[in-house]
C-alpha cells in the first residue's frame, strides 16, 4: 500500500463516523492498528470517544475494553460499529 493511503482511509472513516454515529456510543469492531487508529482519530478530531472494542479473537477478550461480539445483539440503537475491513483479513472472516 502507498504512504498516505491508509491514513486517507482512516481518516475518511473518522469523518463518516462522526456524520453517522448520532449520538450512540461508539464501538471498534477487531482490536488491531487501523482501529486504534481511528479511536486516536475521533478523539483527536471531534473530541468522540469510543466505549470499546469487540473481537472474535478470545485471546484479546479482556471484559473491560475487548467485549465479545454477542454483546452487540440486538443493540443497534445503542451502538454504532465500525467495522474497519479493507485492511484486516481477520475481521473480514
Amino acid at each position: 500500500m502507498k504512504h498516505g493511503r491508509m491514513e486517507d482511509w482512516i481518516e475518511h472513516t473518522v469523518d463518516k463516523v462522526n456524520q453517522y454515529y448520532a449520538g450512540r456510543e461508539v464501538v471498534l469492531w477487531g482490536k488491531y492498528g487501523v482501529s486504534e487508529s481511528i479511536q486516536q482519530g475521533l478523539k483527536e478530531k471531534y473530541n468522540l470517544d469510543t466505549a470499546f472494542y469487540v473481537d472474535g479473537d478470545t485471546a484479546k477478550i479482556d471484559n473491560a475494553h475487548v467485549f465479545p461480539i454477542d454483546c452487540l445483539s440486538g443493540m443497534s440503537e445503542k451502538y454504532y460499529v465500525v467495522g474497519p475491513l479493507a485492511f484486516e483479513q481477520a475481521v473480514k472472516e
